[in-house]
């Protein structure tokens, strides 16, 4: 049986657990090493194997960083670097391609978790059944308690870099932790520090990293019991050895024995075999102590955004590799321009020996005496730019950095602003319009919906169901799936087709159902389901669901309505009643009136 208490230390850390820290480990305190050495070598042998294996990628990482988003990169992981602060290098001197990397992402943040409008909703997993109101009022609850995690947390604050890092490197690995204080918590490596491994499946399963960290926040986070010897004394030690860094290797992976090497047979369970992942957290090179911390989760607790994959390879690729190339091309320009320019404005001079070890200066107000006896020139410019050159120049410039505002999707994401020509004459057009432009995004679209929001959504509804944060889930939704349905702005965008098809539809069956009524004949809404189609287009339009009534409500409301028509018709009925009376009794027959006749009694009648 697995532990009750299966928290880590740093799902508390703070400064108030820091607080508790005693300044000395208890003496009685002893550092179990019982099975360490196998855990260790598995963990050191598999981080040195995924090293191996991301090298290609690492290098290109470093390229990339160096041309679109330095300030995301560790080349290697180093501690102590007092240089942290300095300028990362001299690369980038037109920053359009920063630029377009920053419209990039925030496009992609507000349009799929957006933190001002809601982005998914809660469904049952099997649709051909309705929900009664029960489950319908769990799943609205559910999901309202979800947006308020996430907006209390630091989710969307880690979104924003998570999109940058995507744009970029083509991927994003992103931890989701259990957090005293915030329900969850997220951390996101930037490229340099992580290493990833894919199952069969071909999903990323495995998360490796180093990182560094100060003798302080390794107390905060591991608690001072947990820390090795070295640690322990620079804390108790206090001052300037509290922010000496040390680096702290980290890893998750799925829970499978480990083989000891004392016994052919022999296995080693680092957690429980109740959890389906693992995570152990270690101080680098550090093989005699006791690790800083251990965990075992249920499901994975960390999601990795790509862009783009080939075949079984664990990292993504990323529209910036695409443009790479230009905005080599666009830097050196720049450079070249600004060369071009300054040998106009301080062109390169030449000057008559007699000048030699004279003083010269091509600066305005300054004399420059020299001999000019026989029409000689005396002191001149070498190099005299034409005009033409740095007009082609500009506009190759502009041109390139084009083609990198495509690449980036800047036209996708501005397409108002940035929007020529003839403008479009109707809604239609607009839509079909922006349709064309989301086509090309709507591979990241899915992927980053079901290998990303999916897990996380469902890891933080098992968080609040593990910390009894939900209400008790219904008979109606027992052992049924739930569904996680997406409504972002881009998938809005992308249904918005369907939308303006229905609308036409509808708009024209009514004008139908006009023409039909003034020329007698049935009317065609009758072939249209008005009531599925009027929640099929606030479905596609991101309507909230709670504002419809529901199925049981509606025939509540149905039933209710005709009762009051039909008592509302009833003194009606019985006023017409007694009219045709009166009128059958004083209507003349031929001698009796048409009521006696009618009853058989007065007057003369002529028999049979």
């Amino acid at each position: 049986m697995a532990p009750l208490d299966n928290t880590a230390p740093y799902e508390q850390m703070g400064a108030t657990l820091l607080s508790q820290q005693p300044p000395a480990p208890p003496s009685s305190a002893e550092i179990d090493q019982k099975n360490w050495q196998t855990v260790y070598s598995h963990l050191e042998a598999r981080l040195s194997s995924l090293r191996n294996w991301r090298y290609s990628w690492w290098t290109h990482w470093a390229r990339l960083a160096e041309y679109f988003l330095p300030r995301r990169y560790q080349w290697v992981v180093t501690p102590n670097k007092m240089w942290k602060g300095n300028p990362i290098n001299d690369a980038i001197v037109d920053g359009t391609a920063t630029w377009a990397v920053g419209i990039c992402a925030s496009g992609l943040w507000t349009g799929l978790t957006s933190p001002s409008r809601p982005w998914f909703k809660l469904a049952s997993g099997i649709s051909w059944e309705d929900l009664d109101a029960a489950g319908q009022q769990w799943l609205e609850n559910t999901e309202k308690k979800v947006y308020t995690v996430l907006a209390q947390s630091n989710f969307y604050d880690t979104m924003a870099q998570a999109f940058q890092d995507v744009t970029v490197f083509g991927t994003a690995p992103v931890i989701m932790y259990e957090d005293f204080y915030d329900v969850i918590r997220c951390y996101l490596p930037c490229a340099g520090e992580y290493f990833l491994a894919v199952g069969s499946r071909l999903s990323v399963d495995t998360l490796y990293r180093e990182f560094t960290q100060t003798v302080s926040q390794i107390v905060e986070m591991y608690q001072l019991e947990n820390c090795p010897p070295e640690v322990q004394k620079q804390w108790r030690e206090g001052g300037g050895a509290l922010e000496t860094e040390l680096v702290v290797c980290h890893a998750i992976e799925p829970n499978f024995k480990l083989a000891t090497r004392e016994s052919v047979s022999g296995t080693v369970a680092v957690v429980p075999e109740i959890f389906t992942y693992r995570e152990i957290y270690w101080l680098k090179g550090n093989k005699t102590a006791k690790p800083l911390s251990k965990k075992g989760f249920r499901d994975r607790p960390f999601f990795a955004a790509r862009w783009a994959t080939t075949s079984n390879d664990p990292y993504g690729r990323s529209p910036c590799m695409d443009a790479l190339g230009d905005n080599k091309q666009v830097q050196l320009e720049t450079r070249r321009k600004a060369e071009f320019i300054e040998k106009g404005v301080r062109p390169p001079m030449g000057a008559d020996p007699e000048l030699k070890n004279e003083p010269s200066s091509i600066l305005p107000g300054n004399v420059t005496f020299f001999n000019t006896a026989n029409g000689k020139k005396g002191f001149f410019p070498l190099f005299e730019p034409a005009p033409q050159w740095l007009t082609g120049l500009v506009q190759d410039i502009e041109n390139v950095n084009e083609r990198i505002k495509n690449f980036l999707y800047v036209n996708v994401f501005m397409a108002i602003t940035q929007m020529e020509g003839v403008q479009p004459r109707n809604e239609l057009e607009l839509t079909k319009r922006d349709l064309e432009r989301l086509q090309i995004l709507g591979p990241f679209i899915s992927k980053f919906e079901g290998e990303f929001a999916s897990p996380a959504i469902q890891r933080v509804i098992n968080i609040l169901q593990r910390r009894n944060l939900l209400d008790p889930m219904p008979p109606s939704l027992a052992k049924k799936p739930i569904k996680i349905a997406f409504t972002s702005i881009m998938r809005l965008a992308q249904q918005s087709a369907e939308s303006v098809a229905m609308k036409d539809v509808m708009q024209t069956a009514g004008g139908l159902a006009s023409a039909a009524q003034a020329a007698g004949l049935p009317n065609p809404l009758r072939l249209i389901d008005l009531d599925k189609a009027l929640r099929t287009y606030g479905d596609i339009n991101g309507f909230p669901e709670e504002l419809f009534f529901t199925a049981d409500q509606v025939a509540q409301h149905d039933q209710e309505r005709a009762k009051a028509q039909a008592a509302a018709q009833a003194p009606a009925q019985a006023m017409a009643a007694v009219d045709a009376a009166h009128t059958l009794a004083s209507t003349p027959v031929g001698g009796p009136t048409a009521l006696s006749a009618l009853t058989g009694g007065g007057g003369a009648g002529g028999g049979i």
